[in-house]
């Protein structure tokens, strides 16, 4: 596989960190840059989430690509999913959409594995099913790969870093880094950002735990 140099560059800052994030532009190659970190990490399992319509897409990706590295097992299939936990043959890695991973509890039993996120920016809110049901498995490695990671809004940054080990509450992450306050004067809480506070600190907190811009 041919990379490029942005590519090349980025896994080797990346080899180093337990986890990473790479928050590269549309059409930059992320899906080859997360799948050879993925290869790196050496693990016999590994699972990819992404959204529904790019599950065909990461499966022919691995297929072509690493076909007698790994086998490839499609989650959505029921079939495929029993036998992902069977497979005896490793290592392996399972095509998984966003809306259908946390119906699959048994996922949660995974251990020792590589968990790649394909759009990282879909679990921003931390009070979805999605979200919370990440927040419960227990990978070795997390790959983060997103174009937009948050639109520039800070404030939803939060659950990503917590996923890539940066060990801050969600209170504390506000408190530190963004701007805001809670107008009750309609009878209910509203939060409303101003701004951020600290974008420097912020950034380089984000390089330590993993995050790669290009």
């Amino acid at each position: 596989m041919q990379l490029y140099r942005h590519q090349i560059d980025a896994l080797n800052k990346a080899k180093k960190l337990d986890n990473v994030a790479f928050y590269h532009p549309m059409g930059s190659g992320k899906t080859y840059t997360g799948s050879e970190q993925m290869i790196y990490y050496n693990m016999p399992i590994n699972l990819v989430v992404c959204q529904k319509s790019k599950i065909n897409d990461w499966i022919e990706h691995f297929k072509t690509n690493y076909n007698k590295k790994i086998i490839v097992y499609n989650l959505t299939n029921e079939k495929e999913f029993n036998l992902f936990f069977e497979e005896i043959n490793k290592p392996i890695v399972g095509i998984i959409n966003y809306d259908l991973l946390f119906r699959r509890s048994n996922l949660l039993k995974l251990r020792d594995f590589t968990l790649l996120l394909d759009e990282s920016s879909l679990i921003q809110n931390e009070g979805t099913k999605r979200t919370k049901f990440i927040f419960k498995m227990r990978p070795a490695h997390v790959i983060l790969l997103s174009g937009t990671p948050v639109g520039g809004k800070y404030e939803k940054l939060w659950s990503q870093m917590h996923l890539l080990g940066w060990n801050i509450t969600r209170t504390s992450y506000w408190n530190t880094y963004v701007d805001y306050r809670v107008d009750k004067s309609q009878g209910f809480p509203i939060v409303m950002v101003r701004g951020y506070k600290r974008e420097k600190r912020l950034k380089e907190k984000m390089r330590e735990y993993g995050c790669n811009f290009l």
